[in-house]
């Protein structure tokens, strides 16, 4: 049996993100890809104990937008997933739209002389 194509890359992409995570200081972040003000990153998160749980520490896409450093993290692919179905939803893109319609209205402030 024949390898999958990108087989062989995807174990090389995971060792490489293994050492990688290895090397990181908790929280610290790698910029991966910048799309106009859309920035995402990996991030080491650190390890977590609860009192009823216990979780080490994991890599982590986080999405934000250039001028915050707020974001969501996407620990997992699957939603990773969901929010790109949600993103590209007809809903979300024609209310994205209409606010910015909206909001280009409220940046124009005249003031009277």
């Amino acid at each position: 049996m024949g390898k999958s194509p990108g087989e062989g890359e995807g174990k090389d992409l995971t060792s490489k993100l293994e050492k990688l995570m290895a090397e990181m200081k908790d929280w610290e972040r790698k910029p991966l890809v910048q799309v106009g003000k859309a920035i995402i990153e990996l991030v080491k998160l650190p390890k977590r104990e609860t009192a009823k749980r216990f979780e080490p520490e994991k890599l982590a896409l986080h999405i934000r937008l250039s001028d915050s450093f707020k974001g969501i993290f996407i620990v997992e692919y699957e939603e990773l997933k969901d929010v790109a179905e949600a993103l590209g939803s007809r809903t979300v893109d024609d209310v994205a739209k209409a606010i910015d319609v909206i909001n280009r209205k409220r940046k124009v402030i005249e003031y009277e002389l």
